[in-house]
């Protein structure tokens, strides 16, 4: 019996290739009814669904395959489908899953790069990169990471990613017109260059505030102890060395960075706002404490400006172990 069902998913996968997924669609229902166990016909069913643009049919198909235990493909095609809806968060975990089961298929970081553009267009980047790097030879894995590099506005390397998608495929009309559109912005960009902050230089800024960040949040909670029940006048010059030292650590850390890989605020509030609400929040913590410092030196003894310069350290350097992890572990 199986050589049958095999035959007729073979002549589906044709017709789909085709440009005819409405005649798989057909084709495949049958044995479906015949055979509803059959995993790999539900995920043929669902490629063909969404070829034919109905991802919410093709979702229900790949649905059906993943309860029936259907490996990694299953995940990739809800991915797809999760993407055409516009589902995206949801999109970005079935194509983990798919990566996670079978991590040498390219299929599934493409889908992963898909899902994540819209709201991650980084971490895309990096799902884009890894799909090269375990198909190279393939022109939509190229294409692929053109599309994400241009998200995240690593245009040169978009440039590049598209010429060689066309290299490998050299009948692909998008790709040439993705050429050409990039061609413009770069002409149109041209003199006014952003900053190269790439991955290294996003790690040093996660290291700086998880650094920092620490150091603020011991020396707040050490002077809360000590300070207990009322804060000695003696404790400003400890506060002011905290100060100074957050502060020094920061300064000495920025400045080491090359001129040209120090992206403005507002270019680093627009690509990496977990990055821009970290430091936010180190800022705060540090101005609550400078406050609270100039107040105990002017003979205030209360405690109440430290407990959220605290809170706001803790929180940052909370937010700065999460975002360094991120930045270390391959996604999934």
């Amino acid at each position: 019996m199986a050589e049958p069902i095999d035959a007729v998913l073979a002549e589906a996968a044709q017709l789909t290739a085709e440009g005819r997924p409405e005649a798989a669609i057909t084709l495949l229902r049958p044995v479906l009814v015949a055979h509803p166990d059959h995993s790999g016909a539900w995920c043929r069913l669902a490629a063909a669904l969404l070829d034919a643009g109905e991802p919410e049919l093709c979702l229900n198909a790949a649905k059906r395959a993943i309860t029936l235990g259907e490996r990694s493909w299953a995940h990739r095609l809800a991915s797809l489908a999760l993407t055409e809806l516009g589902r995206h968060d949801e999109a970005a975990v079935s194509a983990r899953e798919a990566t996670r089961r079978d991590p040498d298929d390219w299929r599934g970081h493409v889908a992963l790069a898909e899902a994540l553009g819209p709201v991650s267009p980084q971490e895309a980047l990096d799902a884009a990169l890894r799909a090269v790097q375990t198909a190279p030879d393939e022109a939509r894995v190229h294409e692929v990471l053109g599309g994400a590099a241009a998200r995240a506005r690593e245009f040169p390397l978009a440039k590049r990613a598209y010429s060689d998608a066309l290299r490998l495929d050299p009948g692909n009309p998008l790709v040439r017109a993705e050429l050409g559109k990039l061609a413009g912005v770069r002409s149109a960009s041209r003199g006014r260059a952003e900053p190269a902050f790439g991955r290294a230089q996003r790690i040093s800024l996660w290291l700086v505030l998880r650094r920092c960040s620490g150091w603020l949040a011991v020396g707040s909670f050490v002077l809360m102890i000590a300070g207990l029940p009322r804060p000695s006048p003696l404790l400003v010059w400890f506060a002011l060395a905290l100060l100074l030292t957050v502060l020094g650590m920061a300064a000495t850390a920025v400045l080491a960075m090359p001129r040209e890989s120090r992206p403005p605020p507002r270019l680093l509030a627009r690509r990496e706002p977990l990055l821009t609400t970290t430091a936010a929040l180190l800022v705060l913590g540090e101005v609550l404490l400078a406050v609270w410092t100039v107040a105990l030196a002017l003979g205030a003894r209360g405690m109440q400006l430290l407990t959220p310069a605290l809170i706001f350290a803790l929180a940052s350097a909370v937010l700065g172990w999460y975002g360094l992890w991120r930045m270390r572990v391959p996604a999934r």
